[in-house]
């Protein structure tokens, strides 16, 4: 039976995109890879709304499967970044119904997030990653810090995906030995094949620390 590792919000993006697909189309492309592995994977897809989408990560991350190794949460929407006089980020997203300041509500559930490597597929709300993965409490998060191209970002995170299943990342059982292949497998990427992306995007990454560095 498939594991629920994978969990993606989407909100609109159908302006942008002029033959309407959406990002939800192309991540379901990856389910099928996914799914081929012995131990096959299979992705939640809901819609980022800003009262349900909370409680779906609470959901998510409370699945039996994810009481054990690692998880990923994918945010797809619009986004923006501004920085207040006081020097406080604030990270919003695009949701149906209403914007989210993400950065400040993430902190709502960080005790459910301790297995989770957070992305965000936005413009620019990747700056200043590793304050918003200390207030998310998660193990990780990834961003970008330019204007996003839906069809790079997209290609991105498929890779990133489909590199974390064939580096056994979800099939860990440990937080440590997961996290220590997802940090090697998004480094190694970053400085191979997908060297232009982190240029092109402002690709950013953080993890927590481990007892090696």
């Amino acid at each position: 039976m498939p594991n629920e590792k994978i969990l993606i919000f989407e909100a609109a993006w159908f302006d942008m995109i002029q033959d309407t697909k959406s990002t939800r189309e192309i991540y379901s492309s990856a389910e099928t890879l996914l799914g081929l592995s012995p131990s096959p994977i299979r992705i939640i897809q809901r819609p980022l709304v800003s009262s349900t989408y909370l409680e779906d990560i609470e959901k998510f991350t409370g699945l039996e499967c994810n009481k054990r190794g690692l998880n990923v949460i994918i945010f797809s929407a619009h986004g923006s970044h501004t920085k207040t006089r006081r020097g406080r980020h604030l990270r919003k997203l695009k949701a149906f119904d209403k914007e989210i300041i993400i950065s400040g509500e993430i902190g709502k559930v960080s005790r459910k997030l301790g297995r989770t490597i957070i992305v965000l597929d936005s413009c620019k709300v990747g700056k200043s990653v590793k304050s918003f993965r200390a207030a998310a409490g998660s193990m990780g998060a990834i961003g970008f810090t330019k204007d996003v191209d839906w069809v790079d970002s997209s290609v991105f995170i498929l890779a990133l995906l489909l590199n974390f299943q064939e580096a056994g990342v979800f099939d860990l059982k440990t937080k440590k030995a997961a996290l220590s292949k997802a940090k090697k497998t998004t480094e190694c990427m970053l400085v191979g094949t997908y060297k232009s992306f982190r240029s092109s995007l402002g690709i950013v990454r953080s993890f927590v620390p481990t007892s090696r560095e």
